[in-house]
């Protein structure tokens, strides 16, 4: 224990040292979740607890490139205003000695319960997949939301089938007719026709009575092979359908899908039993990963991602590191399923905000220093641009027909520098594209089309004198700002 001690206590010299630099920056949001200081990714234990909403993620204080070692903690009434507190997870136990890895939060008679991933990484010459990891399932419990107590081992791997390799984490546990249930991410071994490996990815679903004692209950996977490792799983109900949501990783690229590194997405399993048959992606934009969704105590099923993506420090990057840390979380969004589709929209906290409206006379709109929410209507189809930032350093939104597409690219083809080497993302949807609603919260763009049918998520980095908004074709739209 006194290891922990002895982190926590770094990680709050080193918030305290940034604190005036990352504060500074003027690429840090108004209403989204951020590291303090250094790196964050996965959102981790989502949960409202007594009526208040709890946030952890996976938190770097020490590094601004990330590497894990604890989980960030922060609480709101209304899922927009944060208030960020001390981190409440180290790396502190012979299990967790590599990293304290993502997991969730039940909330259950007063009392928090929180599962994670405890990783091990031996030094040596090792594969990693097959040998040199170890990943064990942990219990903590609170009574407060940032005091934890002792760790419980759970699952080790000894408890994994057979064919699963030492890649199983991101543990999912949720109540149902009386007893607990657990999902994991795993890769499973797997060979090809030809007799070279080719792993799959899976979930991992095991049960329990009391929260401490787990058996393994079956396996999900795809038919075919459907990447070679699943991330993060979530399994709920939605308005009568089950949803599974899970991170693939191994997608080949498409011209219109899978067009990032990894994916993130969901599957009807009320629908087809096979993920691959219904999946369809989360986010179509450059910065959207590792989403995990809760359940409000009014009923509301919501959903919060990584506005960031694993391993692209070779094709674009973040700005802000310049100024001590990087990446943030997304809003959060209301999940609805109508006809099989999941809508995504902004909880409706964000549009209860103070906004005041912009004369729809302006063509062109500064908007430095300010959020910005922008509803363009009646598009039927037609074709509509609007372009964030200037001429020479910008991102255009283009929508004609069916097709949605987010750019950074000039008429050369090179990408704007606000992108940090970003290029172009696209989507089509079933039907012509009727609205859009677009969210600018300083280096934070998201785009919902058609009420949330599909969503485009990425990163911006503009100087305050290049914050402008400008709307071509657009015939009807309101813009507001707070």
């Amino acid at each position: 224990m006194e290891k922990g001690f002895d982190n926590f206590q770094k990680a709050k010299a080193e918030e305290e040292r940034m604190e005036g630099t990352v504060k500074s920056c003027p690429f840090r949001t108004g209403f989204h979740i951020m590291p303090p200081v250094g790196w964050i990714n996965d959102p981790n234990g989502l949960c409202q607890f007594n009526g208040i909403y709890h946030a952890y993620f996976q938190y770097s204080p020490l590094n601004v490139n990330g590497g894990g070692g604890y989980w960030g903690h922060c609480t709101s009434t209304d899922l927009l205003h944060w208030e960020y507190k001390d981190p409440v997870l180290t790396t502190d136990i012979p299990e967790d000695r590599s990293g304290v890895y993502s997991g969730s939060a039940l909330v259950e008679d007063g009392r928090m319960y929180v599962f994670y991933t405890g990783n091990v990484k031996l030094a040596g010459d090792y594969d990693y997949i097959d040998a040199g990891r170890v990943s064990t399932q942990i219990l903590v419990e609170s009574e407060d939301g940032q005091h934890m107590s002792g760790k419980t081992k759970l699952l080790g791997m000894e408890d994994y089938p057979e064919e699963i390799t030492q890649h199983v984490r991101d543990p999912k546990v949720w109540k149902e007719d009386g007893r607990y249930y657990m999902i994991l991410g795993a890769r499973a071994r797997a060979w090809a026709e030809d007799g070279k490996r080719r792993d799959r990815g899976a979930a991992l679903v095991y049960v329990s009575d009391d929260r401490k004692k787990w058996e393994f209950l079956r396996k999900i996977d795809s038919v075919k092979p459907f990447g070679y490792m699943w991330e993060c799983p979530d399994l709920f109900e939605l308005d009568g359908e089950k949803v599974l949501s899970f991170c693939p990783q191994g997608l080949e690229a498409e011209e219109e899908r899978f067009q990032n590194i990894y994916q993130s997405g969901f599957s009807l399993l009320s629908r087809d039993a096979d993920p691959e048959a219904t999946f369809r992606e989360w986010d179509m934009g450059f910065d959207f990963y590792a989403p995990q969704s809760f359940e409000a105590e009014d009923g509301r099923r919501i959903l919060i991602g990584w506005a960031g993506m694993p391993d692209t420090a070779e094709t674009y990057r973040n700005l802000s590191v310049k100024n001590g840390w990087q990446h943030c979380l997304t809003i959060p969004c209301e999940l609805e399923c109508r006809e099989g589709r999941i809508l995504r929209m902004p909880v409706r906290e964000l549009f209860e905000l103070e906004w005041e409206e912009v004369s729809a006379e302006k063509e062109r709109y500064c908007w430095a220093e300010k959020t910005v929410k922008l509803d363009v209507r009646g598009i039927g189809g037609r074709q509509t641009r609007i372009r964030i930032g200037t001429e020479e350093n910008g991102m255009t939104i283009t929508a004609e027909g069916n097709k949605t597409e987010l750019s950074f690219l000039d008429r050369n083809g090179k990408p704007a520098v606000c992108g940090g080497g970003r290029d172009r993302r696209v989507c089509r949807i079933e039907e012509a594209v009727e609205n859009l609603l677009i969210l600018v919260d300083s280096s934070i763009v998201e785009l919902f089309v058609n009420g949330g049918e599909a969503v485009f998520t990425t990163r911006i980095y503009l100087e305050n004198e290049e914050r402008e908004i400008k709307l071509s074709e657009c015939e009807k739209y309101k813009l507001e700002v707070i």
